[in-house]
């Protein structure tokens, strides 16, 4: 398993290197990165979402104990990864809030499905894309919501006023303008329908969906050389690094990494052997590759916005991505079916 696991994901992570390499070529310029990055999220990816999930087979619907554990494991993860910055590592509300989510969102999309697809094959296609909007909803939606309540004021006054209106556009942003979303809604409603689909529409999707999973990788790897050089630079802030003592920095680092490429997952591990011990294979590795993914890079975009603080969440990211090379064969040696 270790090396089936390995050999699937190197391939992986070689396009990650790929495009952190072609980052530093003059033909690829910083205005480059946004542009791919439009390209997967709105059209690649919700291609592929809608094959997978429009060519599935869902007569046996999605297991509810998978959706219930994927859900109360996240959630009672980052409860206490919330204790543990805000009251054993004594930080305050924001380091705490942006700590929790580092350690606890992944990046389920981008990585998470061409991961699992890469291991396990297309028919894990469709546990792929309910355990990515399951992860997503949650954080993409939770994280916000929550800062607003225990934050009301952002990072700096007046920044992020609390009301009722914010949390319901929080919401419908999250949901109802999501791509990933409607593409999955449309892909479920093609395949319980059984419309027969035209073949070119069909040809269609299928070459903007070969290009979903290189791209979105290409395009973490690129946006790893802009997360460096803006962790540098904060660590270089004389202001930063005043609040910023060496030993909170090594011990909040050491949580987000173990937590989120280690604890996360078997916590989820731990949960679906005493409370789903016969959940098929498919679904049972979904969950745990899904809670294994490394730092989201969307978590600093939301722990710098929301809380204005996201220079530990960066550094994180480049840490976890590194070590999920080893960190998910070792993972799929011990504990997948």
């Amino acid at each position: 398993m270790f090396l089936d696991v390995l050999y699937g994901v190197l391939p992986l992570f070689f396009i990650m290197l790929i495009g952190y390499g072609t980052s530093y070529a003059p033909k690829f310029p910083a205005s480059v990165e946004p542009a791919l990055n439009v390209f997967v999220f709105y059209v690649a990816l919700p291609a592929l979402l809608y094959k997978v999930v429009g060519r599935a087979d869902i007569s046996q619907g999605v297991p509810f104990s998978f959706l219930w554990i994927s859900i109360v494991a996240t959630l009672l993860f980052a409860g206490v990864s919330w204790i543990l910055f805000r009251y054993l590592l004594r930080v305050g509300k924001a380091r705490a809030l942006a700590g929790m989510l580092t350690t606890s969102f992944g990046n389920v999309s981008y990585l998470g499905i061409p991961v699992i697809l890469g291991v396990m094959g297309p028919q894990a296609g469709f546990a792929a894309g309910m355990g990515q909007l399951v992860h997503n909803i949650i954080f993409m939606v939770g994280f916000p919501i929550l800062t607003q309540i225990m934050m009301p004021a952002g990072a700096d006054a007046g920044q992020h006023p609390a009301s009722g209106s914010r949390l319901l556009r929080t919401i419908r942003n999250a949901l109802l303008y999501s791509p990933v979303t409607w593409a999955m809604v449309i892909g479920g409603a093609v395949v319980l329908s059984g419309v027969r689909v035209p073949a070119p529409i069909d040809d269609t999707i299928d070459l903007l969906s070969a290009a979903a999973a290189p791209g979105a990788l290409f395009v973490i790897g690129m946006s790893l050389k802009r997360t460096i050089e803006r962790s540098r630079a904060a660590r270089n802030a004389p202001v930063k690094s005043a609040a910023a003592p060496a030993a909170w920095a090594k011990s909040s680092m050491l949580v987000m990494v173990i937590g989120k490429l280690v604890a996360l997952p078997l916590l989820t591990v731990l949960m679906l052997q005493l409370f789903a011990p016969d959940l098929d294979r498919i679904w049972f590795n979904a969950a745990v590759l899904m809670a294994a993914m490394p730092v989201s890079a969307t978590a600093y975009i939301m722990a710098y916005n929301d809380t204005g603080d996201g220079e530990p969440t960066a550094v994180a990211i480049v840490i976890t991505c590194l070590l999920s090379v080893i960190a998910l064969p070792v993972l799929a040696q011990l504990v997948l079916k």
